[in-house]
């Protein structure tokens, strides 16, 4: 076991040909640290030399090699100091025409009538071009490898046949380091590729179809290193919390609450109930991610089931990411409840001195049933009498790490984490291993879909400002939302002060206010409530009112510069109307030139469906690392299209979930043991 560790250990313990100071220092600027780090640091594509094609049989982008003899070559004048030489190329299909630039030497030293390999990429003009290609004399074919090169994402100051060298001198020396990590029953099952043979064909491969073979593998071992860890950890839990409890099932409060609503639970909302008392009933620890759009429901999931816990002995949690929705949850649930004889309490950065001492006695002898607040309740000196269960609310604005302190406070460590983000079901599944995934699918009735219209021009901005006037003239109100809080030199966005000045201008007869980060909580509170009042008509904001501020009276949402904002927070923005029972209208105004800019704001126009945008919105943006707490960037996973290998992270889910179960919770193979501790070590350190 000692051997394999080896392989975490730093590159300058290791004997590599070419492998000194300089070039270590080069290494540690891509990433590359360990001989792990080097031996799996994969290609990104690769060059085809194997690939001999008749002229006739070329395509148009391919990377071929062409065997074919020189009938004429000439150099021309393309201005001053430039130059093109061009070989006209045949063989007994067809012509080539091979060019090069600034090389006019090329047609003295290349020889009409000879016979040559072209090693290039194919383009078509008129007929079809090689451009810059390599190339060597058909009597000089022996010395030439045909063979699939690996091309490698690089520094500038590194260069592929350097790394080429390095990777395949570590793989002939310490190759055996790397013991298979994958269960022999499953590498059987599935017919993947062994360990050694795949490092092989992932660097050098002998065939496009051992590449193939390789990446498969590898998809499926670090799929396997990280649903095995989240798993194991969720069976040991299970296990050792098995029983640890018995609710008696009260449910007399919960009736009582059902009964005083004004409408009926929707089935999905049902459906989502019935699922967390399951868990609760059978005394396992409840561990879910409530996944719905914004509007459908999930709160109201959320009260039915902190409910049920007070009224069952135990005191619940809810966590939110800000202080405005902090506070807005507070006043909403806290009303409600304390009318059927709860305590609830709210606890956030604001609640200080005296008043937090006392609040923080009260919470710790059990005389508060529902703790309601931000991060401060992970405080160290925030202690519970018998916390029962968590709700976090807008789980993608929290970290693993956070979400793990709040759990050590409880009792019970139940949990619910709810996202209004809609994730696809590959995302939650590889993010949310080791939670149990239910799904809101449905709004509640008489909601009505939000129109969503992409705006481009000064005639079509003047028409909607006309019909927002309009809206404003009913008795509805309006959202006006910014990148930016001041205007910037860098970036020519409009800010949400000169937004303000804007509005101000354009709609005299309303009242306008102004939202944004830097403003105290205070301030914020004293406008939102002035906004809910309706004693403001117009909000200019950024992006602080993306969570959860809920006006039914809103009607409206205008977002300036909306090429600045992905599809997730377009999305998040355009949910803060759409909550009453009038039509709402969301205007995105933008002039954009870009590419990926248009197409975000076409799905926009197009859908309302959160979970259809966040597949396009994961194909945009790429999946983001996947432990992190970013939202946007390169996945830590290689080899899985996190969108197109649903089934894939599914079958590695479902055969984790099975050998933990057939082997007793234990991972026999060391080898994958000593991976999965890495791994886990690394994502608890970050």
């Amino acid at each position: 076991m000692t051997e394999y560790s080896k392989i975490y250990n730093p590159l300058n313990t290791f004997k590599i040909k070419g492998l000194g100071e300089k070039t270590l220092d080069k290494l540690r600027s891509m990433g590359i640290e360990t001989l792990y780090d080097l031996i799996y640091y994969f290609p990104r594509a690769y060059e085809d030399r194997t690939n001999f094609k008749d002229i006739i049989n070329l395509r148009q982008d391919e990377y071929a090699v062409v065997k074919g003899r020189i009938v004429g070559i000439e150099n021309r004048k393309l201005g001053y100091r430039k130059n093109i030489t061009k070989a006209r190329v045949s063989d007994p299909t067809g012509f080539l025409e091979v060019v090069w630039f600034n090389m006019p030497h090329l047609k003295y030293s290349l020889k009409v009538g000879e016979e040559y390999i072209f090693i290039g990429n194919i383009k078509r003009g008129y007929n079809f071009q090689m451009v810059s290609p390599e190339y060597k004399r058909v009597e000089e074919e022996k010395e030439f490898k045909g063979e699939i090169l690996p091309i490698y994402g690089l520094t500038k100051s590194m260069k592929q046949s350097t790394l080429r060298k390095l990777i395949e001198g570590a793989l002939n020396n310490y190759e055996g380091y790397f013991k298979e990590n994958i269960p022999a029953e499953i590498l059987k099952e599935y017919r993947i590729m062994e360990r050694e043979r795949a490092l092989r064909e992932i660097h050098f491969p002998k065939s496009t179809k051992g590449a193939e073979g390789a990446k498969n593998r590898f998809a499926v071992e670090e799929l396997l290193v990280l649903q095995m860890g989240i798993q194991e950890k969720r069976y040991l839990g299970d296990i050792a919390n098995k029983e640890q409890y018995k609710l008696q099932d009260n449910k007399h409060l919960v009736k009582r609450f059902l009964e005083g609503l004004h409408f009926q639970l929707t089935g999905a909302q049902k459906r989502v109930v019935t699922e967390i008392y399951r868990d609760l009933n059978q005394g396992r620890i409840t561990n879910r991610l409530i996944q719905g759009d914004v509007g459908s429901g999930k709160t109201m999931v959320a009260m039915i089931v902190l409910l049920y816990m007070v009224e069952n002995s135990y005191q619940g949690v809810m966590m939110a990411p800000t202080e405005i929705l902090a506070v807005q949850h507070y006043l909403s649930i806290g009303r409600i409840f304390e009318k059927m004889g709860i305590r609830t309490a709210l606890l956030t950065g604001s609640v200080k001195g005296k008043a937090k001492e006392k609040l923080l006695e009260e919470i710790k002898d059990g005389q508060v049933d529902i703790v309601i607040g931000t991060h401060s309740l992970i405080e160290d000196n925030v202690e519970f009498h018998k916390l029962g269960l968590i709700v976090i609310d807008e789980q993608h604005r929290f970290g693993v790490v956070q979400r793990k302190k709040l759990r050590e406070k409880g009792v019970l460590a139940n949990l619910l984490v709810m996202s209004a983000t809609p994730i696809p079901r590959s995302l939650a599944l590889s993010i949310y291993g080791d939670l149990d995934v239910s799904v809101i699918d449905e709004l509640p009735p008489g909601r009505k879909p939000i129109k969503t219209k992409w705006i481009d021009n000064e005639p079509d901005l003047e028409k909607a400002y006309t019909f927002i006037e309009k809206q404003l003239a009913k008795g509805r109100q309006a959202y006006f939302v910014a990148p930016l809080i001041e205007e910037s030199e860098k970036m020519a966005t409009k800010s949400a002060t000169e937004l303000h000045r804007e509005i101000e201008e354009r709609f005299g007869n309303y009242k306008v206010g102004i939202l944004h980060g830097r403003m105290r909580n205070s301030e914020k509170d004293e406008i939102m409530g002035e906004f809910k009042e309706n004693n403001i008509q117009i909000m200019v904001s950024t992006t602080v009112i993306e969570v959860g501020v809920n006006v039914p009276n809103a009607t409206v949402m205008v977002i300036s510069s909306a090429e600045r904002f992905g599809l997730s927070a377009l999305h998040q923005l355009r949910g803060r109307i759409g909550r009453g029972e009038h039509a709402s209208y969301c205007f995105l105004l933008s002039n954009t030139e870009n590419d990926s800019s248009k197409s975000r704001l076409r799905v926009m126009e197009e859908t309302t469906d959160g979970f259809e945008i966040a597949e396009e919105d994961l194909r945009l943006r790429k999946s983001g690392e996947i432990f992190g707490t970013k939202q946007s960037g390169v996945s830590d996973l290689k080899f899985v299209d996190i969108v197109h290998d649903v089934k894939t992270i599914k079958m590695v889910r479902d055969l984790s979930k099975e050998y933990l179960k057939e082997n007793l919770g234990r991972i026999e193979n060391i080898y994958l043991k000593e991976d999965i501790k890495r791994k886990f070590m690394n994502i608890e350190n970050n």
